[in-house]
């Protein structure tokens, strides 16, 4: 390591014409500055040494080392300065190394100083700050100067999104608000999540901005909460392909007073007819409105409830009446009208709460997994361990999962709401954008922008996504108002 450091970094007595500034040695003098600081105006107040580094052109890495060696002033040769392990060889170095006060006194007092001071162990406390740009104009780039170069721009992610999100969860919030069918009350939980996450993120960044080291809990916390926004998100893609968009008990509402109106008009309606003695007569008509009434019920014959509304009078009804069988509980025969009955809730939060329990479980779990094994040097995100290899495993799978429910469900669950093709082709673009993104990333792309562009990337698709179901969400309510 030190040969190559040794050809260009500067030293006064073996290198002085070497111009790169790479060494301290440490421990510097108490209360003064280290032996390599020769000008006092190029070291920040309040500190021993300044390592100034300037790259114009081109960021790169730089790495601090602290090494247990010194350099030789004679013979110019880096030696170690280690202390010898009890019970070697030389009977000196037992000596002088022993633990006891007095063996050791009487070991170093035959010593030279510079071995002497070798064999004397040393703890070093120190105080190193790491900063972007020079420290007078910190004020000036607030959000970059703690941060190394790959952290930059991504405070001002965090809080863009924190905002499309609050706003987003407002809006959807006072417009539904005593909504509770389940896959509205999952949307509801993502985008709120989604708003914590982000939130959770821009804090311990806003701190660690004045500070240098934040709230690392809060960063954790947001990990935590931003993949249980994902897994919601999946949750609720997968549902939505199985048993289409969820009818809101205010639509419901709307369709019976609808109902109730046409009901009353047909019995209203007055019809003239001659009667038998060559006068107008008036006659009002049986109630045919049967036709759109709905009622869910369990082993009850089409047949006779088609007889039962049509017994009245001799009217030629059109049926609306039609079995229905929800894919989240056992085949039912359903009365329906011109809407979708509502499922088994029972059997719905059954399914659900699994779901919930399997894709929280391996989110949470890859997560904290890659969290633990990650490598600080070496592994500069999550996506580059065992685990992160998994989470992007999971959601490729979740994809094909998708397919499949998507090629057999039928294209009346979606209620003209949207083509399936559409809807399929939407949310594929975004199940395949973290896999996509990430490979891009690790295999093709710089650790300097590899982590601002992934968090770039994802979160711009996953609130797309957010708004998509949105509004397809609100032409559901549309057309069932329509």
């Amino acid at each position: 390591m030190f040969s190559r450091i040794n050809s260009l970094a500067w030293h006064r007595q073996c290198n002085p014409k070497a111009k790169m500034d790479f060494l301290r040695k440490v421990p510097c003098t108490s209360g003064d500055l280290c032996s390599e600081e020769d000008d006092r105006l190029r070291v920040i107040p309040g500190s021993q040494f300044t390592f100034t580094v300037q790259d114009m052109r081109q960021p790169r890495y730089w790495y601090l080392s602290l090494i247990a060696c010194f350099h030789n002033e004679t013979t110019c040769e880096w030696e170690t300065s280690v202390l010898p392990r009890p019970g070697s060889e030389s009977a000196e170095s037992l000596l002088a190394c022993n633990y006891t006060n007095s063996a050791l006194a009487n070991a170093s007092a035959s010593l030279m100083p510079s071995q002497r001071q070798l064999c004397l162990p040393v703890t070093v406390n120190y105080d190193i700050w790491l900063v972007n740009g020079v420290p007078s104009l910190q004020d000036y780039y607030r959000f970059e100067h703690q941060f190394s170069f790959e952290d930059h721009d991504i405070f001002e992610m965090y809080l863009v999104f924190c905002l499309l999100y609050f706003f987003l969860a407002v809006i959807f919030h006072f417009k539904y608000k005593g909504e509770y069918e389940p896959l509205a009350v999952l949307l509801f939980a993502h985008i709120w999540f989604s708003f914590a996450a982000a939130a959770l993120h821009t804090i311990h960044l806003a701190i660690f901005s004045f500070d240098g080291h934040g709230v690392p809990v809060l960063s954790f916390l947001g990990g935590l909460v931003g993949r249980c926004a994902e897994a919601l998100l999946l949750i609720l893609l997968l549902t939505t392909a199985d048993v289409g968009f969820p009818i809101f008990p205010a639509e419901l509402a709307h369709f019976e007073r609808k109902v109730r109106r046409y009901r009353k008009r047909q019995y209203q309606r007055v019809l003239s007819v001659m009667g038998d003695d060559g006068e107008r007569r008036k006659k009002i008509p049986p109630n045919v409105a049967a036709t759109w009434t709905a009622s869910r019920t369990k082993n009850v014959d089409i047949r006779d409830a088609l007889k039962q509304s049509t017994s009245t009078a001799d009217l030629v009804t059109l049926s609306s009446f039609n079995p229905y069988d929800r894919t989240l509980e056992e085949q039912e025969t359903v009365l329906c009208g011109f809407i979708k009955c509502p499922a088994s809730k029972s059997r719905k939060r059954v399914y659900l709460v699994l779901m919930l329990v399997v894709f929280l479980s391996v989110e949470l779990g890859l997560y904290v997994w890659a969290l633990v094994d990650q490598d600080r040097v070496l592994d500069i995100s999550v996506w580059n361990t065992t685990p992160g290899r998994l989470l992007v495993a999971a959601r490729l799978a979740t994809t094909f999962w998708f397919l499949y429910i998507l090629r057999n469900s039928n294209e009346a669950k979606f209620n003209g709401v949207v083509e399936p093709l559409h809807f399929g082709a939407s949310f594929l673009l975004w199940l395949l954008s973290l896999p996509v993104t990430v490979f891009l990333a690790e295999t093709s792309m710089s650790p300097l922008w590899r982590k601002k562009t992934v968090i770039g990337v994802t979160y711009f698709f996953d609130f797309v996504a957010s708004v998509l179901f949105v509004q397809m969400i609100n032409r559901s309510n549309s057309y069932s108002k329509g």
